[in-house]
Parts: C-alpha cells; structure tokens; sequence
C-alpha cells in the first residue's frame, strides 16, 4: 500500500517536471540524476512490499522514503515558483545561476540520503531489479499502471505527435539493423517532447532491458554524459570518484550484453557525438539503440534521420485553444 502511494506521488511529480519542461532549462542533468535515483528508490520500495517488511528498521526506512519523496517535491514546486514568480525577464536571467546552484546543492543533498536508505533497505535482504539494468515484471506492471493513471491525459493532448511517436517507437523496436534514430530540426520544433513520449511508451520500456536519458547540450563534459549513462543503466556502479577509462570500460561491457536504448538529447555538433559514441561496441549483438535530439542535420550519419515538421493549420488552432482555455480552467 505505501508503495503504491509513494509511487503515485512521485510519478504525479515527473507528470508536473513535463508539462513545465521548458522552466528547466540549464538543470536538466540535476532533473534527470534525481529521477534516476527515486525512480531506484521506488524499486527498492516495490521489492520491500512485496516481502511485507516489518521490522522497526523497515518501518524507519519507510518514513524517510516518504520524506524523502515529498521534499523532491517540495523542491521542483520551490524551483516553479521562483522561476514563475519573476516577472522581469532581465532580473530573471541575472538570478538564474543563483536558482541553478541552489537546486543542484537540494539535489546532490537528496540524492546522499536515498543512497543511505538504499544501503540500508540492502543489509534487510530488500533488493531492486534494476540494479541489474532491468525491471521485474511486476515492477513494469506498476510503472505501466502508474504512469497510465497520471500521464495518459496529459500524452493525448500532444497535438499533432501521435503518428511520429508511432512511427518513431516502430523503427526503435522493429528495425535490427538501424543504430536507432536522429530526431533533427530547427528549436521549437518539438524534438524533446517528442523524445520524451519515446522513452515512456509502454512498447519501448517493455523491449528494452534498460533506459537511459542524458542532456548533452554545449556545455558538456564527455565524463558526465558516460558517468549520467551508467547510473541510469547500472546505478549499483554509482562511483563519483570513478576514472572515465573505467566508466567507458563498464559502459562497453554492459552494452555488450543489453538491449538497452539510451536518448541523447540536444546533441550540438557532430564532433560532440564522435566523442561520446566510443562506449558502443562495434557490433550490436545485445541489440542496444540511440535516439538522438538535434539541430544538426549531419550530427549521426549511422542513424536514420526523422525530420518533425511543423503543425497543420487545424492542429495549431486545437494547441492554441489547449493553452488558452485548459480543461482545469473549463471545468472550475
């Protein structure tokens, strides 16, 4: 039952990070490592559940789950309210390394917390699945039904994007013999939404072994977007000390052995892209794919390229009335 709540809880938090995705911008790697981590966490949770932990330590980890859960809450709601609090855009640039700092430092902070939940709820024999890269199934099952309940409305109202999503997870799933897919246009096009209805479609995270998100953007370190990959894939490898030789050794091998679909978003050049890719194998017998965001058109040659292109005249008006006149609003 607790396991359900929290769950609830914090799905109905990554379905709020969606729809203001864009007031994210600059912390988009803090956003991803902390659902990296309560999204474990919530594992480890499933797992305890489902042995009816009883004892006062469980009971003690229970509460500081909770606590846990509701303070990453209260920091994504702090983090909207100062951005949507300020109303001079001018002012709202100049205090934006300030907010950026602050969250990062709530989130490192958190993220020290649910690893020593986690070490705890492992000396109780409580284990999580995806430690291995995976997902049990009754784990797909919750995270299906879950994200159903909260997210299903929010994925319908996607004006226009229904049929590239189709056409998208299709070629992700079907085609063997493609290194995945280069989504690639002009800014405003929709490219990250678009990746983000990929990498939780049902279909997606029911053939893939594992799922990893990274934000590559300009200012990117080729250690961090390894070291974002292998805590995603294999978060038991968390080691912030670890060297990038054997970040990228670790990558490599567990590539080798799982069929795992990793999303590269805002890739800039085609140069940032060769010095990422090293952690393929040459080969793709484990059947591992790349989904990659960008304004370049040249930026993967191996991946096929998928161009969205810009609203009908009829969809534009059915988005803009969606704005303009939201259903919460109709409904009150």
């Amino acid at each position: 039952m607790a396991d359900s709540i929290l769950s609830f809880a914090v799905q109905k938090l990554w379905v709020r990070v969606s729809q203001e995705y864009e007031r994210f911008q600059g912390v988009e790697e803090q956003i991803t490592e902390l659902k990296c981590d309560l999204n474990m966490l919530m594992a480890f949770l499933c797992d305890a559940d489902a042995k009816k932990q009883t004892r006062a330590l469980a009971r003690n980890c229970l509460e500081e789950i909770r606590e846990i859960t509701y303070d990453a809450e209260d920091i994504i709601e702090t983090f909207l309210l100062k951005d949507g609090g300020e109303k001079n855009h001018m002012r709202s640039l100049a205090c934006f390394p300030r907010g950026r700092r602050e969250i990062a430092l709530q989130i490192t902070s958190i993220s020290k917390r649910i690893s020593k939940v986690i070490q705890v709820m492992q000396t109780l024999g409580i284990k999580s699945d995806i430690m291995d890269g995976g997902y049990s199934e009754a784990q797909l099952e919750r995270k299906r039904e879950t994200r159903h309940t909260f997210s299903s409305e929010f994925e319908n109202n996607l004006v226009g994007l229904e049929k590239n999503v189709k056409r998208l997870v299709e070629e992700l799933v079907e085609n063997d013999l493609s290194h995945g897919v280069s989504i690639t246009g002009l800014g405003g096009l929709g490219k990250t939404t678009l990746a983000r209805q990929i990498f939780n479609h049902d279909t997606v995270t029911r053939h893939f072994e594992g799922l990893a998100w990274v934000c590559v953007s300009q200012d990117y370190t080729r250690k961090d977007v390894w070291k974002t990959i292998l805590g995603n894939l294999s978060p038991g490898d968390k080691d912030p000390n670890m060297e990038e030789d054997d970040i990228q050794r670790k990558l490599v091998q567990l590539l080798e052995k799982k069929k795992v679909l990793i999303i590269f978003d805002d890739v800039w050049r085609k140069e940032d892209w060769e010095k990422i890719k090293p952690i393929f194998p040459p080969d793709r017998k484990a059947g591992w794919k790349v989904l990659i965001t960008s304004r370049n058109d040249a930026v993967c040659p191996e991946c096929i390229q998928f161009k969205p292109k810009f609203l009908e005249h009829e969809e534009s008006l059915t988005l803009l009335q969606m704005i303009a006149f939201p259903k919460n609003d109709i409904e009150t």
